[in-house]
């Protein structure tokens, strides 16, 4: 004999932390702090990976943009103009020093605070 009851009964919820006399208790601030760094680290994974590309495609060189503080350096590749735009060759190497050297930087930075917080779970 087949069951006519639904598989999945759905629960009308009427916002993320719910009120006096609901059943279901809000959630753990524990876990959101948790989704929180999860949905951090996917953005800055994927910065990491679209940063080098941005440069690559403007005619920068990637390996200085790697890893430059993840969101922000894809902020600052995105907003420098194309090598292509160069009218000049010394507009051309002035454009193209500029920026590799803030990716160098901002990848130094990252590094830095990396090993940093690295080395401070190891100690302590």
């Amino acid at each position: 004999m087949s069951d006519s009851r639904p598989v999945f009964v759905f629960r009308k919820t009427s916002h993320f932390f719910r009120g006096k006399g609901s059943s279901v208790p809000p959630p753990d601030f524990l876990v959101i702090i948790i989704y929180g760094v999860i949905g951090l680290s996917i953005i800055t994974f994927i910065s990491f990976l679209v940063s080098p590309f941005v440069a690559w495609r403007k005619g920068y060189a990637p390996y200085y943009w790697l890893f430059a503080c993840g969101p922000v350096g894809l902020i600052v590749i995105c907003c420098l103009r194309s090598l292509k735009r160069a009218e000049t060759p010394e507009e051309y190497e002035r454009m193209e020093t500029r920026a590799n050297l803030t990716g160098g930087i901002l990848t130094g930075i990252a590094l830095f605070l990396s090993f940093g917080l690295i080395s401070l779970a190891i100690i302590g």
